[in-house]
């Protein structure tokens, strides 16, 4: 199992779960959902926030809420 705060900038990858959260609902509002192609952009100096494209738009999550997204490194681009 691997979460999204474990990728690596310019990294692709598909969220294949929530983990169940108080900030789940908020992370579904976003645009994270299981089927769903991302990709880290970039993180903050410190690693903390970090920046994901989703769906074609800039979604900045904190380290938290990024480890609730479990995902599956792909190859395939995901938008930009």
């Amino acid at each position: 199992m691997v979460t999204a705060d474990e990728l690596k900038p310019g990294m692709h990858a598909k969220i294949s779960a929530l983990t169940p959260s108080p900030q789940e609902d908020r992370l579904i509002a976003m645009g994270c959902v299981p089927g769903t192609l991302i990709k880290l952009e970039f993180t903050a100096p410190a690693g903390d926030p970090m920046a994901f494209n989703v769906e074609g738009y800039l979604l900045g999550l904190r380290k938290s809420e990024a480890k609730l997204l479990i995902v599956e490194p792909t190859d395939t681009p995901s938008h930009g």
